[in-house]
């Protein structure tokens, strides 16, 4: 994919007879943004157009590097992976040395995403809504720090760059409204949406009165949809937390356990008639003595 696509945010559903249609969003009943406004009647071309070519691969950025994993919730997740992990540290960040530098990097890692998810088989529709959120989500936490509200990062935001739109902040939710109509089919961009939520995305919600309330309502939402989909989540911490137990057989294995208390029970006994006689042998002398001088003394 390349940041001319005729079609920003369309998002293709599979209808009962096998066809696909195009749905386009018009947030608050808002006209197209004019960058985009002569591409707004386009149908989405086949995937190879949709999802042009590179002319060489994507180069490598080894800065983002440390954040790719190969683990993931799913395999548009795992993708999005290095982006999730920047977001995280950018929305916190305090300052940043390049941000110039983290502009680009941001811009490449997007297109290695897009390589990735092309390379899995991943719909393009799908990977076109993600795309969307990453960006929206990517803007959000930079422009709402003190040193990228301050940069010229809002006059050419990552969502301008690949969808010509300056902010997402309300069409993101048009889409996640949209792929939530058939869970089934977009589990995997849903818990994508649920992750960037989590992490702390807010869009339009940011600037409502009361707006951590309907957001809270929609991740409930999202995790229920997750939950019903993908079943309970394991609620310990390692399958294996036990460990292998004890291997020693116990005796009670091979001796029935009224033979033991019987044992016990015998030797308790025996060292009570034993401690018994031993006091006995021990003061019988000390007895005779203490007679034999009261005898005397008569």
């Amino acid at each position: 994919m390349s940041g001319n696509d005729s079609d920003k945010t369309v998002f293709k559903q599979p209808t009962p007879g096998g066809e696909r249609t195009s749905t386009r969003p018009t947030p608050g009943g808002r006209g197209a943004n004019p960058q985009a406004g002569n591409s707004s009647n386009t149908q989405v071309p086949p995937h190879n157009r949709n999802q042009a070519q590179p002319s060489q691969p994507v180069p490598q950025d080894r800065s983002g590097a440390a954040f790719r994993t190969d683990m993931g919730l799913n395999p548009l997740v795992n993708a999005a992976s290095t982006l999730i992990a920047v977001y995280e540290k950018t929305r916190t960040a305090v300052s940043h040395p390049d941000v110039g530098g983290l502009y680009q990097r941001l811009i490449n890692e997007i297109k290695i995403f897009e390589e990735k998810t092309r390379n899995l088989g991943i719909k393009p529709e799908i990977v076109l809504s993600a795309r969307y959120l990453l960006c929206s989500v990517l803007d959000e936490a930079v422009l709402n720090t003190p040193w990228g509200g301050e940069s010229v990062w809002g006059q050419r935001t990552l969502l301008s760059v690949f969808h010509g739109e300056t902010s997402g902040g309300e069409k993101s939710f048009l889409i996640c409204e949209r792929v939530c109509q058939t869970p089934g089919e977009n589990l995997d961009i849903i818990e994508l949406f649920y992750i960037c939520l989590s992490l702390g995305f807010e869009g339009k919600y940011r600037l409502m009165n009361r707006g951590r309330e309907p957001l809270e309502q929609l991740k409930d939402n999202l995790f229920a949809i997750i939950r019903r989909y993908r079943g309970d989540y394991e609620r310990a911490l390692s399958p294996r937390w036990m460990g292998l137990g004890n291997l020693r057989n116990p005796i009670t294995e091979y001796i029935p356990l009224w033979v033991v208390v019987s044992l016990v029970a015998a030797l308790l006994f025996f060292s009570f008639t034993g401690f018994k006689y031993w006091l006995y042998t021990t003061a019988t002398p000390v007895t005779q003595s203490l007679i034999e001088i009261s005898e005397e003394k008569k």
